[in-house]
């Protein structure tokens, strides 16, 4: 009696199970949307294009980059935050997704709403100052800047950027005391550093790169651990005694919580696919990218490291969304 109750249930679970496998093997049935919480055609907007592009070709499936700009990130995030966790929607996902809830306890939106695919190539920052100024290297900027404490300023693109942040660990790790500008982004104060209305900057090295090669704009260290293809000579803010100061300004894929886990790894083993073809490394090369080549449980673990530490800078320094 009891087998014959039982018997119907269990064909039932085993049913609704095996349905959605069968589906998750067919991924992707139609185009899937990709939303970039930056405007068109900037860095991390054409990174994308670059991955999404091959991705597309491999699956035979067109992939729609979708920009959505505003609120440091939060106006894009939260679309994709609230779609349906069935693999057709992603985020473009950066520090943001970190330092947002540490400067804003009312924040809606973190790394722990989404699942960890995968990073990808970003253009790591550069410490630099115009041309014209007296520092021909980083140690002459610290003197130079300990000699006249808060005359000198540095731009601040967005509360909680990567060139924001690598700004305040600098500063502190260094002694100094610098004034910050706000700006929206970083194109609009490049015209102030190469003028020298502005003194310092954490800038990318793809935007730095046409000012470099001008003579405009002289870089006095990379903000990463390694040295740059481009920059053979340019040492390290490690190599100069500041291994706190490398800040890697990282992006990644990210699914909506709760999306199925056989969608999530395919996502993670395509992105991993694109960013090994010749073509994707050969136009990341020309962005200047490089990628800590992180994957799903690695790469939600280095969230957690990034939240500790950005958690500490912000509360040292007492920074808070605008």
């Amino acid at each position: 009696m009891k087998t014959r109750f039982f018997l119907p249930a269990i064909l039932l679970v085993f049913g609704l199970l095996l349905l959605p496998r069968a589906a998750w093997s067919e991924y992707p049935e139609h185009p899937v949307k990709v939303i970039v919480p930056y405007p068109a055609g900037g860095i991390v907007d054409v990174a994308t294009r670059i991955v999404t592009e091959r991705i597309a070709q491999d699956w035979g499936q067109p992939i729609v980059v979708e920009n959505r700009p505003g609120a440091n990130g939060n106006i894009g995030a939260a679309a994709v935050k609230n779609a349906a966790p069935d693999g057709y929607t992603l985020l473009i996902g950066s520090t943001f997704l970190v330092t947002n809830p540490l400067l804003d306890r009312h924040s809606r939106v973190g790394h722990e709403d989404f699942v960890p695919i995968g990073t990808m190539g970003m253009p790591p920052n550069l410490l630099a100052v115009p041309a014209a100024s007296p520092a021909k290297s980083l140690q002459d900027f610290i003197a130079l800047a300990k000699s006249r404490p808060g005359e000198l300023n540095a731009p601040n693109p967005g509360i909680g950027s990567s060139n924001h942040l690598g700004t305040e660990a600098f500063v502190s790790l260094a002694g100094i005391e610098l004034t910050q500008v706000n700006y929206k982004g970083q194109p609009p104060f490049i015209p102030d550093l190469l003028n020298g209305q502005i003194d310092f900057t954490f800038i990318s090295a793809a935007l730095a790169a046409p000012h470099i090669r001008s003579g405009k704009l002289r870089p006095l260290a990379v903000s990463y651990d390694k040295r740059l293809k481009s920059h053979p000579d340019l040492p390290t803010v490690g190599e100069l005694g500041y291994p706190e100061a490398a800040v890697l300004p990282w992006t990644g894929f990210f699914a909506p919580a709760r999306t199925p886990a056989p969608i999530v790894h395919r996502l993670a083993t395509e992105l991993k696919k694109a960013l090994q073809d010749a073509e994707v490394i050969r136009r990341n090369d020309a962005l200047e990218a490089v990628n800590p080549d992180l994957f799903l449980e690695d790469f939600a673990r280095f969230l957690k490291s990034e939240s500790r530490r950005w958690r500490k800078v912000i509360d040292e320094h007492h920074l808070q969304a605008e």
